[in-house]
């Protein structure tokens, strides 16, 4: 299994953020983050810190975890990432 790259978690940010129903501008109004900021993340043009990526994360109503690699493939099965566009 393929560690997430940075334009894989832009990918399920833009994904989370959709399935909340909201636009980059309601999302930044609500965490205090610009809407480029966010455009950058979801696009794979910036890496964000660890602490973006939390908020970001807790204004979309998920949180960031660390899962045992061998755990993975569970996670996914329960939904924890978003199938990739690309397939």
């Amino acid at each position: 299994m393929m560690h997430p790259t940075v334009a894989d978690i832009g990918r399920a940010l833009r994904a989370a953020r959709k399935a909340e129903g909201l636009s980059q501008k309601a999302l930044s109004d609500r965490i205090g983050l610009t809407q480029a900021q966010i455009s950058r993340f979801e696009n794979g043009k910036s890496d964000p810190r660890l602490s973006s990526l939390v908020e970001v994360a807790r204004g979309l109503g998920v949180e960031v975890m660390l899962v045992p690699t061998d755990a993975v493939p569970a996670a996914v099965t329960l939904g924890a990432q978003p199938e990739s566009d690309d397939g």
